[in-house]
């Protein structure tokens, strides 16, 4: 009928935790069972869409009859492969939205915390007048380990900052001295470095590491010299206070 506009689908970004399925919210988990299409983010094209995220989900929700999106964005600081990537990503999320289907774009821990998801949106934006996005928020991995471990992140007027083990030290060294509590995420290339700075600013005995919060092999360690000279893995986190 004339004046009646095309329906253009729903473009969610659904955080789904850390590893555990049973840490899928709600109404994470109903939004996924009621999309037919789940946009599945890769480093590479080898993993088949069998990414940790896609596993979180395939704990918790049945994916029969749904499509698998892989969508690859590699792993590079090159700012021109990323922006291709995302471009050729956003596309081919188009493509499904502009004949009608929500698409569900899920992503490991929060969507809107060192995601792909939110640099991928404004090139959807780009490609889709009048897109509703809409984002579920999922636990974060330190909200995960300091569960875990029974350490608060911060309580009465402390102050807390999140910041990547990417950050050269004197960076980490201005964090740890203005901040109660500071979040490293990412330290697996980091730790024989990091080890040393927390030792001379007195907080490595008031640290936590934890990795694969929520996975096989997940492990919680407060001895941090211990862990110097070994291999980690990438999703490894620390917690570090000023006193535990």
């Amino acid at each position: 009928m004339r004046g009646m506009e095309k329906k253009i689908g729903v473009l969610y970004g659904v955080g789904v935790g850390p590893g555990d399925p049973e840490l899928l919210t709600m109404k994470a988990a109903r939004i996924l069972r009621e999309s037919m299409v789940i946009a599945v983010p890769n480093s590479d094209t080898s993993t088949d869409g069998k990414s940790r995220a896609c596993q979180i989900v395939e704990g918790a929700v049945s994916m029969e009859g749904k499509e698998t999106l892989s969508l690859v964005f590699p792993m590079t600081k090159d700012a021109n492969i990323l922006e291709a990537a995302r471009r050729k990503a956003a596309s081919e999320i188009a493509e499904r939205l502009k004949v009608g289907l929500d698409v569900v774009f899920i992503t490991l821990g929060d969507p809107m915390l060192y995601s792909t998801f939110s640099y991928l949106v404004p090139f959807v934006r780009a490609e889709v007048d009048g897109l509703d996005v809409r984002v579920v928020p999922g636990v974060t991995s330190f909200c995960a380990a300091a569960s875990k471990a029974c350490v608060p992140l911060a309580e009465a007027n402390e102050s807390i900052v999140i910041i990547p083990a990417a950050y050269d030290l004197k960076t980490l060294r201005s964090a740890l001295e203005a901040y109660d509590t500071v979040v490293i995420m990412k330290v697996n290339k980091k730790m024989d470095e990091l080890v040393d700075l927390l030792e001379s600013t007195g907080r490595l005995n008031s640290s936590i590491f934890a990795t694969r919060v929520g996975w096989e092999g997940e492990s919680i360690v407060t001895d941090l010299k211990g862990l110097k000279g070994a291999r980690h893995d990438y999703f490894s986190t620390l917690i570090v206070k000023r006193g535990i």
